[in-house]
């Protein structure tokens, strides 16, 4: 078990996005209807853990009064801050493991039987809740099934169907939306000085504060990596072993989402034969005449690629050559 974050939100809580799902948590406070058990879930980088702990400071807090907002400086909001809050449990994988263990629910699940320390609620936060092994999804399901009083276990994941169904049957499911791009480019140039374009929005599936990381330089170097090999292929003369070795890194994942999101534009341009007005092409050379049947088989592949990663362990290299010989293939013209 690990505690809260000693600091405070770095964002004025709820974000924007999250204003119409805290309205639903708060008429649920005021009518005293608050469910035992949540489950926040949505893209990556809308700020679901954020939520929650503000959420778990609000329901802890002692002078909230009637709207579900913590006040910041009572006695228990001052135990959260300083992450010593005796009715609060933070559950995230151990150091240097992927999973959430058995033992860590089960003493979870010991403090939400106890008595609160300061008469109020005990508050959980699960976090990546699709983490869980099978073993301590099924203890916590227990817990769900038999709700101590006056509890609140929030489980959050951008993995809704990874959880187990008799998980998410026993909690209230609460889905983070996706706000518009014009909203997310005027949330976004309030927190960056740097530009931050539909394309790399795209990237991040329309998710603020993953587009908020990326805009600092990340984009722009990951696009600046993948271009040569991209060039290589689209002029046919590429080494592949090569570049799938350059590839087959930590970054493997993004390079995956970005050449997604390149492939997929490429097939609208042909489609369309227009410029495509999300993604920006960074080939200047590239063929003008695709095999868009050979493109959507090797989009395929590429997602495929990905679901393989997050699943299992696998020889990167290798079936990034079957990749990168498959895209090789359809740019030609």
């Amino acid at each position: 078990m690990s505690e809260p974050s000693t600091k405070s939100p770095q964002y004025q809580l709820p974000l924007p996005w999250q204003h119409q799902l805290w309205s639903q948590l708060n008429n649920a406070w005021a009518s005293q209807r608050m469910p035992h058990a949540l489950v926040l879930h949505g893209t990556p980088g809308l700020g679901k853990g954020l939520l929650a702990r503000w959420l778990a400071q609000a329901v802890l807090c002692d002078e909230r009064g009637a709207e579900l907002k913590p006040c910041g400086h009572c006695a228990s909001c001052k135990l959260y801050l300083a992450g010593s809050h005796p009715d609060f449990v933070m559950l995230e994988p151990e150091e240097d493991k992927q999973q959430i263990s058995v033992d860590q629910i089960r003493a979870a699940n010991e403090r939400l039987s106890m008595t609160s320390s300061r008469n109020g609620y005990r508050v959980t936060i699960i976090e990546p809740a699709h983490q869980m092994t099978v073993a301590a999804a099924n203890s916590l399901l227990k817990t769900l099934e038999e709700p101590g009083h006056r509890s609140l276990i929030i489980l959050v994941t951008a993995q809704l169907s990874a959880l187990l169904p008799t998980i998410r049957s026993r909690c209230q499911q609460l889905g983070l939306a996706t706000p518009s791009i014009a909203a997310a480019q005027a949330w976004l140039a309030k927190h960056t000085d740097k530009p931050v374009g539909p394309e790399l929005l795209s990237f991040v599936c329309g998710a603020p504060l993953r587009a908020l990381d990326y805009a600092q330089g990340r984009f722009a170097a990951l696009q600046q990596s993948m271009s040569p090999g991209l060039q290589a292929l689209s002029e046919g003369g590429a080494e592949l072993t090569q570049i799938a070795h350059g590839w087959a890194d930590d970054q493997l994942p993004e390079r995956l989402n970005w050449l997604d999101g390149w492939i997929a534009s490429r097939i609208r341009r042909e489609i369309l034969r227009t410029a495509d007005p999300v993604t920006r092409e960074p080939l200047q050379g590239a063929a003008q005449v695709l095999n868009i049947s050979a493109m959507f088989q090797t989009l395929d592949k590429v997602r495929e690629l990905k679901a393989q990663l997050r699943r299992t362990a696998l020889q990167r290299e290798l079936a990034l050559e079957t990749v990168l010989l498959m895209l090789q293939r359809a740019l030609s013209t």
